[in-house]
C-alpha cells in the first residue's frame, strides 16, 4: 500500500516538473516599443542661426546739374518777353520760352534787366526783366551795357484819291488826303515831314514816343492839275532814315 502511494506521488513530481521545462521551439517574448508621452520628450535645445539681412541694394546717386560757368537765364515760371531795350516801354522782338536758358551776356545798371542770346535767334540779344528769371552761374562780373537808341522801324504811306479824272485838265483839282504812320522800337524823339513831287518838302514836325509805338499822322494836299502819275512820300530825318513813298495819277481824258 505504501509503494504505491509513493510511485503515484513520484509520477506526480515528474508530470509537475514536465510542464515548467522550456521547449526547445518556444519563441522568445517579443520586445514591446514603450512610446514615452509626447509632453514627457525632452529635446536638447539647438542654437539656431541668425536670420541673413540683406545689404541693401545700390540706390543710383542723385544727378547732379553741373553749374554753367557762362551765366544763363531762364524764366522763373513761364515764358517772358525779350525786350529791345531794359524796360516794358521797349518793343517786344523774341521770347523766352519755359526749360530754355539764355545766355547772358550783361545788364543794365541796378541789374533789373538781363542782356542775353536766345535759342531761337542767338545773333540778335535782347532784354529779359530779371524779376521774371532766374540764373544760374556767376553774374557778379556780368557787364553793364549801355540801353540801345531807339530809332523808326516802319513808316507807312497812303493816299485818297489816288486817281483823279479830270475832263480836258479843266477847272480846279480837289485836295487830297495823305496818310501817313511811323512805328518805332523805343522811347525816342522822331523828326519827319511830308514831301511831294509836285509841290516839294512841307513843314518839319518832332513827335516825341514815350514807349514803342505806331502813330498816324495826316495832312491834305491839293495837285497841280497837270496829266501824270507823281509821288507822296513820308520822309523820317531823325533819330534815323527813313522813308515811305506812294503815288497819285491825274488823268485829263
Amino acid at each position: 500500500m505504501k509503494s504505491k502511494s509513493a510511485t503515484a506521488a513520484i509520477v506526480l513530481i515528474l508530470a509537475l516538473l514536465g510542464c515548467n521545462l522550456p521547449s526547445a521551439q518556444s519563441t522568445p517574448p517579443s520586445l514591446t516599443e514603450t512610446v514615452i508621452p509626447s509632453e514627457q520628450v525632452s529635446f536638447t535645445a539647438t542654437t539656431v542661426p541668425p536670420s541673413f539681412t540683406p545689404l541693401p541694394s545700390n540706390t543710383p546717386l542723385p544727378t547732379l546739374t553741373p553749374t554753367p560757368t557762362i551765366p544763363v537765364a531762364s524764366p522763373s515760371d513761364k515764358g517772358v518777353n525779350c525786350r529791345f531795350g531794359p524796360g516794358i516801354e521797349w518793343k517786344v522782338v523774341g521770347a523766352l520760352l519755359v526749360g530754355q536758358n539764355a545766355t547772358i551776356q550783361g545788364r543794365n545798371g541796378d541789374a533789373s534787366w538781363w542782356y542775353v542770346s536766345t535759342p531761337s535767334d542767338p545773333g540778335k540779344p535782347c532784354w529779359v526783366a530779371a524779376s521774371v528769371t532766374t540764373t544760374a552761374g556767376n553774374v557778379s562780373n556780368v557787364p553793364v551795357v549801355a540801353a540801345p537808341q531807339a530809332s523808326v522801324i516802319e513808316v507807312k504811306i497812303d493816299v485818297e484819291p489816288n486817281t483823279m479824272s479830270v475832263a480836258g485838265c479843266i477847272g480846279p483839282l480837289m485836295p487830297v488826303s495823305i496818310k501817313g504812320s511811323i512805328e518805332t522800337n523805343g522811347p525816342t524823339t522822331v523828326k519827319w515831314h511830308f514831301e511831294t513831287q509836285q509841290s516839294g518838302s512841307m513843314a518839319s514836325q518832332t513827335t516825341d514816343f514815350n514807349k514803342a509805338d505806331v502813330k498816324e499822322f495826316s495832312t491834305d494836299h491839293t495837285p497841280v492839275l497837270a496829266a501824270g502819275t507823281y509821288w507822296v512820300r513820308l520822309v523820317i530825318t531823325g533819330p534815323n532814315n527813313d522813308s515811305a513813298e506812294t503815288k497819285y495819277k491825274i488823268e485829263c481824258p
